[in-house]
């Protein structure tokens, strides 16, 4: 969480969120539900569903930029651009914890 704090004392919320879509993150979402459940359920992979979608961007930037570490993530993250990451933060924030 400390990776957190840094990333996020750099980076503004606005900037976080630019060009966020909720219909381009539902589309985009495909990927994510393969491993975090579409229900909002942690079982041993961390429930996205419901994530603060400023918390979700900055996780996300963090795996992107390397300061977080875990290689799926790494992967997914870098492939992602600001706009998608955005959308995809303000989409999984949209949905309930236990949808």
């Amino acid at each position: 969480f400390a990776v957190l704090a840094i990333y996020a004392s750099t980076t503004s919320a606005e900037d976080l969120l630019v060009g966020a879509d909720i219909g381009y993150g539902e589309y985009l979402s495909g990927e994510c539900v393969t491993c975090h459940s579409q229900k909002g359920v942690d079982k041993g992979i961390p429930a996205i569903n419901g994530l603060d979608a400023e918390v979700f961007a900055t996780v996300m930037h963090a795996y992107k930029a390397g300061d977080m570490e875990h290689p799926v993530m790494q992967m997914v993250a870098r492939r992602l651009d600001g706009e998608q990451i955005a959308s995809l933060a303000v989409y999984f924030a949209s949905l309930s914890s236990a949808e």
